[in-house]
């Protein structure tokens, strides 16, 4: 369920005679991730494997800590901009995901690929900053919305690094 067109219709469609908005992302990132525990635990039971971790279940903490911070941004993030756009900001992490393949891992990319990445992510940010007209959003305050979610999506997206 997560990043998909359900979660955007859970984030912004209204509920109940008061129509009101579901508020607690953290809520929902609770509920997905019990739930995936235990499909999860469910299918290595039924395949008769073992439930006992890898790793030492420390070194799962910063992981585990890292995917909430980013689920819950992104969960917060699709009250502010519908899921189409956040599914193109995922383009913006071309730059620093050929950054860090420099840095850590001495990967050569030619110029044109860098210039490919840029001009993919500003026709990115150009659709992220400037939606279609009308696009309904129960936290829609006009431009200053789309800078929230922005900020939201960059945190979805840096804390996946």
């Amino acid at each position: 369920m997560a990043g998909s067109p359900v979660t955007e219709k859970i984030m912004r469609v209204p509920y109940g005679p008061n129509k009101e908005f579901f508020k607690y992302s953290l809520f929902l990132v609770f509920c997905n991730r019990i739930t995936t525990s235990a499909v999860s635990a469910g299918t290595l039971l039924a395949s008769k494997k073992a439930l006992d971790p890898v790793a030492p279940v420390y070194k799962y903490g910063i992981v585990s800590i890292s995917n909430i911070l980013t689920t819950t941004c992104q969960y917060e993030a699709l009250k502010y901009v519908s899921f189409p756009v956040q599914t193109l900001a995922k383009c913006a992490k071309m730059i620093p995901v050929m950054i860090w393949g420099t840095v850590i891992m001495q990967k050569r990319y030619k110029g044109r690929d860098y210039l490919l990445a840029s001009l993919v992510t500003l026709g990115c940010a150009l659709f992220i900053l400037y939606p279609a007209a009308g696009e309904i959003s129960p936290y829609s305050r006009g431009r200053d919305s789309t800078v929230w979610g922005v900020s939201l999506m960059i945190g979805y997206l840096g804390y996946q690094f």
